[in-house]
């Protein structure tokens, strides 16, 4: 009985895949659950009452803060989108030796050996940068329920196709005697209590390697459950570790073309083009920003498009190119229903940025190789350099408090003609709380203009860091509260772990801000992980490049 249900799962899983392969072949939206399925801060922090043996940093298998919070209970009313399991947690030393228990832990064991929580399992959180995973002693599913993990009431789009994934460790190292074959770990994940996805067996290996689990759904109801249940009758060797929970709009590919720079004067159209193998995305609007990404605003309500075959195409007409607008976005947004066009877990979407230099077409005029900020007992200390200058006349910087409408600051003569680096500078007297923005514009003896990206301070005790605005185009805002002057790294890892953007940077005292601009052209659209850190701050996000 155990096999034929093993068989029968794993066909089902087979079918569903490629089922829903064919119906999903765009690019994702962000990440639904975030940071719940992610086993991360706010939703888990750091348990310190464990046991010291699980966290004592005497090696690299229990370093200090090892253990984590418990899940609530599933059988209470918890809320929308909250993380909960009705497996017993622990974080003593060998509470993870008894079936039908778990922990939430940075590592659990490694080359150098395992804690005491379960001196013999081996593995570390799946991104690699310090975070959590779920570590499971799985019961069998006969006598036990089989369910170990559940979000409940996760707000969806009826008609709308998500693609949900997860990654899955087998946590017993093969070298064990308790891995014998039949026992490897197996869980299904169920939406609303259809099967979507069975990992099947997760085979015993020497090195803890993670599997990725994935599978699509499209909604019925407006809200579903996700389930993660044991789907073997096995006990001994049932030990599995579960990370990155993930569900994403399964979206529209959309992709937009148009001058990559434009001039003063000219007019512009940028054509957008969507592919969706479902014809489903029919409805759509127009935003626009006017910082930079910061915020958008809806310039049309809503209307639908007919597809011819699976794709249909829109002409942006965006007319005449003045100064002002160079860094203007202009977004297309689609979704299955007008309602699903204002809701983020319903929508896709892809931007233009337009870039504007001066009417003859010509290098601009000034070089600005950056522009930061930093915010410290009510002043703004504004910085910026430039590494070449031509006809250049003067700075004019601007302040927002809503990242939409600027007004000018000051006025600040520039070098005119230069071919080494120049630094500026201009502190500005501003109290209150919340954010301001700044933006600077040049201006050249001609009389032309050009506008730079927009930083964002948070004023006030505000402290942490801030990433804005994920998703990104080109560039985005790194903003870093900090009690003193000092450095820190960033870091930027695909999903597959490898480093591909890494920097140095300098902070003050206070509040900090630094465009990120100067992007590796390797850094294609997609999902990646920033880490930022120092000997004080350690601060991870999901980035999200469209």
């Amino acid at each position: 009985m155990k096999k034929f249900y093993t068989i029968l799962l794993a066909v089902i899983s087979l079918l569903n895949f490629q089922f829903s392969f064919a119906q999903c072949s765009g690019v994702s939206g962000p990440n639904l659950i975030g940071a719940k399925g992610t086993f991360s801060t706010p939703f888990i922090n750091v348990n310190n009452s464990a046991s010291n043996c699980t966290k004592s940093g005497s090696a690299t298998y229990n370093p200090i803060g090892n253990v984590g919070n418990a899940l609530t209970g599933c059988t209470a009313a918890i809320g929308s989108i909250i993380p909960c399991s009705d497996y017993s947690y622990t974080s003593k030393s060998g509470g993870l030796g008894p079936e039908f228990t778990y922990s939430l832990v940075k590592t659990i064991g490694d080359a150098s050996g395992g804690n005491c929580l379960k001196g013999d399992w081996k593995g570390a959180d799946h991104t690699g940068d310090g975070g959590y995973f779920m570590a499971v002693n799985g019961a069998p599913n006969a006598g036990f329920s089989p369910l170990f993990y559940q979000i409940k009431s996760i707000p969806v789009c009826i008609g709308t196709t998500y693609e949900f994934s997860a990654w899955v460790l087998n946590i017993l190292p093969s070298t064990s005697n308790a891995a014998v074959s039949g026992s490897e770990p197996n869980i299904s994940f169920t939406v609303n209590s259809t099967i979507i996805v069975t990992s099947g067996p997760i085979a015993y290996t020497a090195t803890p390697t993670w599997v990725k689990v994935s599978g699509f759904f499209i909604a019925t109801t407006s809200v579903v459950d996700l389930q993660v249940l044991n789907s073997t009758e096995a006990a001994i060797g049932n030990d599995l570790g579960l990370d990155d929970i993930s569900i994403h709009v399964c979206a529209s590919n959309i992709a937009v073309t148009g001058p990559a720079t434009t001039v003063v004067g000219d007019i512009v159209i940028a054509n957008y083009v969507v592919t969706d193998q479902t014809a489903s995305n029919t409805w759509y609007k127009w935003q626009k920003s006017i910082n930079g990404g910061g915020t958008f605003t809806d310039v049309t309500t809503g209307a639908q498009a007919v597809y011819s075959g699976t794709t249909f195409t829109l002409p942006r007409n965006i007319g005449m190119v003045t100064t002002t607008m160079n860094g203007y976005k202009y977004r297309l947004v689609v979704s299955t229903s007008q309602v699903g066009l204002s809701d983020p877990s319903c929508l896709y979407f892809n931007d233009y940025t337009l870039i504007v230099t001066p009417p003859q077409g010509g290098p601009l005029p000034v070089k600005l190789t950056s522009f930061t900020g930093h915010y410290l007992n009510g002043i703004a200390i504004l910085n910026w350099q430039t590494s070449q200058e031509l006809n250049s006349d003067h700075f004019e910087l601007f302040r927002s408090y809503d990242g939409i409408d600027f007004a000018s600051v000051t006025k600040i003569a520039s070098a005119g003609y230069s071919n080494t680096i120049k630094n500026y500078d201009f502190q500005d007297r501003i109290g209150g709380s919340g954010n301001v923005y700044y933006r600077l514009k040049q201006i050249d003896i001609n009389g032309m203009e050009n506008f730079s990206p927009i930083i964002k301070l948070s004023l006030g005790d505000e402290s942490g860091v801030n990433i804005f605005p994920n998703p990104f185009n080109n560039n985005f805002t790194v903003s870093i509260a900090s009690s003193k002057a000092t450095f820190v790294t960033l870091k930027i890892n695909n999903t597959s772990g490898q480093l591909v953007y890494s920097k140095n940077i300098n902070v003050n005292k206070g509040n900090n801000s630094i465009v990120l601009s100067n992007l590796p052209s390797s850094l294609k659209s997609g999902v990646y992980y920033l880490m930022i850190a120092n000997n004080v701050i350690n601060y991870n996000i999901k980035l999200q490049k469209l």
